[in-house]
C-alpha cells in the first residue's frame, strides 16, 4: 500500500518527478502511473492504487483541469478526505476545486528544504496520521455519512415505498437515485440499466473531428478567405496537429495536448502557447492562453457544385 498517489497529466511528467523524487526522500512510499508493471491491466491497476493509497496528490496544470480521469481521481479523493492540490504550471482549478486552496510548485526544482514543498511534506503526513493538516493545501474532511443511508436496511418499508413511487415519476427519480436503492431499482424494473461505456479513444476521435471544418465569428463571413479553416491531421505515431489558417495569410499549427470532457487543448508550435477550443455542434469557444475567450460560430459546408 503507498503512502501517496499522484494524480497528473503525462504532459507534466517532468515536472511531478521532482515532487515524487522529493518525497521519497523524505521516506514516504509514493506511487504514480510510471510505476505500472509492463502488461497490467492499466485502468484496473491506477484505480486499485488510488483507492489503497492514504493520501492522493494531484497537480494541477491546464491541460490537467480539463482531463476528465485527473478530475475523477481528485474528485474521489476530495471525498475520502485524502486530497492535497498542487499547482505544476499556473492555471485556474476545475469547478468545484477552485474554493480550496492549493499548493503553488511553479518554478520549483525540486529542493526539498523549500517551504512550498514542506507544507506539501506535513500535510502527507498529517492526513496519514489522521490529523488536520496546515490551511492552504486543498484538503476537505471526509463528510460523514448520510443519516438514510443508515435507514435504509428495511427491506419491508422498502418495497413498500417503491410500490408507491412506481407510478411517480418524479418521486420515483428521487428514491432511485439513492446510492443505495438504485440496483434495487433496477432489479425492480423502475430503472433501466446505463448504457454500455464509449470506448474513450472512439471519443477523443470524435472530439477532434469535430473542429474540422470553417469557422467565423458572430459578426463575421463565411466568404472564402474571411473565414477561419481547422484541419486535423495526425501522423503514424497517433500525435494530432490542429492547423489553423485564416484571412490575409493567417497560419498557425497546434499540437494537440489533450482532448476529453469536450475541450481540445492545443500547444502553439512557435509561440509554445496553449489554446482551448471548446466545440459544441455549430458553436465553439476558442480560448487563449491569458483566458480571453473568443465565440465562432461554424459555416455550412459547400454544397455539391453544379454540372455544366
Amino acid at each position: 500500500m503507498a503512502d501517496v498517489f499522484i494524480s497528473y497529466k503525462r504532459e507534466n511528467q517532468e515536472l511531478v518527478q521532482r515532487i515524487v523524487q522529493a518525497l521519497r526522500g523524505a521516506g514516504l512510499h509514493v506511487w504514480w502511473d510510471q510505476d505500472i508493471p509492463p502488461m497490467a491491466p492499466w485502468e484496473e491497476t491506477i484505480e486499485r492504487e488510488l483507492h489503497a493509497a492514504k493520501v492522493t496528490i494531484v497537480a494541477w496544470s491546464p491541460i490537467a483541469v480539463v482531463s476528465e480521469n485527473v478530475k475523477a481521481e481528485a474528485r474521489w479523493a476530495r471525498n475520502e478526505g485524502r486530497l492535497i492540490q498542487v499547482f505544476v504550471e499556473a492555471c485556474a482549478p476545475p469547478t468545484f476545486f477552485g474554493e480550496r486552496q492549493g499548493v503553488a510548485l511553479t518554478g520549483w526544482h525540486g529542493a526539498a528544504d523549500d517551504q512550498r514543498f514542506q507544507t506539501v511534506l506535513a500535510a502527507v503526513r498529517a492526513i496519514m496520521e489522521g490529523k488536520t493538516p496546515p490551511q492552504g493545501v486543498g484538503y476537505a474532511p471526509r463528510r460523514g455519512r448520510p443519516a438514510w443511508q443508515w435507514a435504509a436496511g428495511g427491506v419491508a418499508a422498502l418495497a413498500v415505498a417503491l410500490t408507491l413511487v412506481a407510478n411517480a415519476p418524479a418521486a420515483r427519480d428521487a428514491v432511485c437515485g439513492l446510492g443505495p436503492l438504485q440496483s434495487t431499482c433496477l432489479r425492480a424494473g423502475l430503472t433501466h440499466p446505463p448504457p454500455a461505456p464509449v470506448d474513450p479513444a472512439v471519443i477523443r476521435a470524435r472530439l477532434l473531428h469535430s473542429i474540422e471544418g470553417a469557422w467565423r465569428r458572430p459578426d463575421g463571413s463565411c466568404d472564402k478567405g474571411k473565414a477561419l479553416a481547422f484541419e486535423l491531421d495526425t501522423d503514424a505515431t497517433g500525435v494530432s496537429h490542429i492547423h489553423l489558417s485564416g484571412p490575409n495569410g493567417f497560419k498557425r499549427i497546434g499540437q494537440v495536448v489533450a482532448a476529453d470532457g469536450g475541450v481540445i487543448v492545443t500547444q502553439d508550435a512557435v509561440s509554445g502557447d496553449y489554446w482551448k477550443y471548446a466545440p459544441n455542434g455549430d458553436t465553439m469557444t476558442a480560448t487563449d492562453t491569458k483566458r480571453t475567450p473568443t465565440s465562432l460560430v461554424r459555416c455550412p459546408a459547400p454544397g455539391p457544385t453544379a454540372s455544366p
